[in-house]
């Protein structure tokens, strides 16, 4: 009894010394006001003008109208009257840690260069983004730090090593991946891939245009089948509409590039609203080398030399560089092939299926971050709306990855990550490169000391 007794004041202590910890941490939480902005919050197809926005710790309390809340006393207010302000920024298709400048292969893969990835496309406003397929080592560790608050950068999420055919698609740069000969072999790969804990699973489904052996869709089937049971998604490297439509048969979660051998047909779309299928177009990436030399405004912006090394972005600016990009015998290739891009990914949207940012981002010549929102750019150039395109951009990402309960939309209740801007991407899409601030988890990012090629801006 006495046992009993004291066991029953040993949890009452407990009990109060919690609610103690819990009155003192809701005291202590800061409580920031942020009005007069333009709010663009990706679940409405009309932004919030004039709008309020009350943080409490790293969490949105309230958003509306200015003049439908009203502030908390004792919170510190911002005005930001003339600004625009929209969620933190998702991307679903790049790969990180590889490159050193125009240098790609694994002995550059460490842990500095995986945060230093992870650092671009914060500054840009990426608050997610997806190495997608040729995770070594170091970004366990990585993972297992970032997650646990010891470690900075944009969230990042990894798809382990990547599926292809036996003698395969060989990505550039890359020693191993997964090739496995049988379908049993297929969903033992995936269980011992699964043991690193990914958060999703990529497959390249490509032949480099006949040159090469392309995995099966029995061996595909059984990869996207077992990560299933173990509740993982899947997203899908791929080139011609039929391997796509195949793809989705099989229960792929996302297509991480468009269609190029031809236009999608009705079949296509069918199959992706049945499958609740993401398209994630990556048209910034197959416009490759047709950004040379009448394109290339980007390498102007402020935040370029502090990711690119002094030496690689000289080539970039150089014009025997751009000249040999805008010869290069596969040019007019890359043309047709981005064209068909831009007319299935109109297809897509018209059709209600949901389009996400990827970019297929990594080194010099694809800036992590700065891509993203060219690919933003591109999508409005195939005929999405500026809205449209934040909306894929933020809240899309966010529900393919299942993170849509925290992240991807400003509403009450979930993190407050989101970018401030100078001018509205709403008028112009181009605007969403005019960042004034990028905060996560309720406070500000110092964007100056994310830089790792020189002091920066901002």
């Amino acid at each position: 009894m006495k046992k009993w007794r004291y066991t029953l004041m040993l949890a009452a202590v407990f009990f109060l010394a919690s609610c103690q910890s819990a009155q003192q941490t809701n005291t202590v939480s800061e409580i920031i006001v942020i009005e007069g902005a333009t709010v663009i919050d990706g679940v409405s197809d009309t932004p919030i003008e004039d709008a309020i926005i009350v943080i409490v710790g790293d969490t949105i309390q309230s958003i509306g109208k200015r003049g439908s809340l009203e502030p908390p006393p004792g919170a510190r207010t911002i005005n930001a009257a003339g600004k625009t302000i929209l969620p933190g920024m998702f991307h679903l298709h790049g790969h990180v840690a590889m490159s050193e400048g125009f240098d790609r292969r694994m002995e550059n893969y460490t842990r500095e260069r995986i945060q230093r990835d992870a650092n671009s496309y914060l500054y840009y406003g990426i608050t997610h983004s997806i190495s997608l397929g040729l995770d070594q080592e170091p970004m366990l560790g990585f993972l297992a730090d970032q997650r646990a608050g010891r470690a900075g950068g944009a969230r990042l999420y990894s798809a382990g090593l990547g599926f292809a055919a036996k003698d395969g698609w060989q990505p550039a740069g890359v020693e191993e991946i997964n090739r496995p000969t049988t379908p049993e072999e297929a969903r033992a790969l995936v269980r011992k891939e699964l043991e690193k804990h990914p958060d999703v699973l990529k497959i390249w489904v490509d032949d480099r245009l006949g040159e090469l052996p392309k995995i099966t869709p029995e061996l595909y089937g059984a990869i996207i089948d077992e990560a299933h049971k173990n509740n993982v998604k899947v997203l899908a490297h791929m080139f011609y509409l039929e391997d796509a439509k195949e793809l989705m048969r099989r229960g792929v979660d996302a297509l991480a590039h468009s269609v190029r051998d031809k236009e999608v047909d009705e079949e296509f779309l069918a199959l992706a609203k049945e499958h609740g299928v993401t398209q994630v177009a990556t048209l910034v990436g197959h416009y490759g080398n047709l950004t040379y030399p009448q394109d290339t405004s980007f390498l102007d912006d402020p935040g370029v030399p502090l990711m690119v090394p002094a030496d690689a972005l000289e080539t970039l600016r150089s014009k025997e560089y751009q000249n040999q990009q805008a010869q290069s015998p596969t040019r007019e290739r890359s043309r047709r092939q981005y064209e068909t891009a831009l007319k299935n990914t109109a297809a897509i949207a018209a059709a209600g299926i949901p389009i996400a940012i990827g970019t297929d981002s990594s080194g010099a010549s694809r800036v992590q971050g700065l891509w993203e929102h060219r690919e933003m750019e591109h999508l409005v150039k195939a005929g999405l709306t500026p809205m449209q395109a934040i909306q894929a951009a933020t809240a899309n990402g966010a529900k393919l990855l299942g993170v849509d309960d925290k992240y991807g939309t400003l509403e009450p209740g979930k993190v407050a990550d989101f970018v401030v801007l100078n001018a509205n991407p709403l008028s112009d899409i181009t605007n969403s490169l005019q960042i004034d601030a990028v905060w996560m988890d309720g406070k500000p990012v110092n964007r100056a000391a994310l830089g790792h090629y020189g002091s920066g801006a901002n």
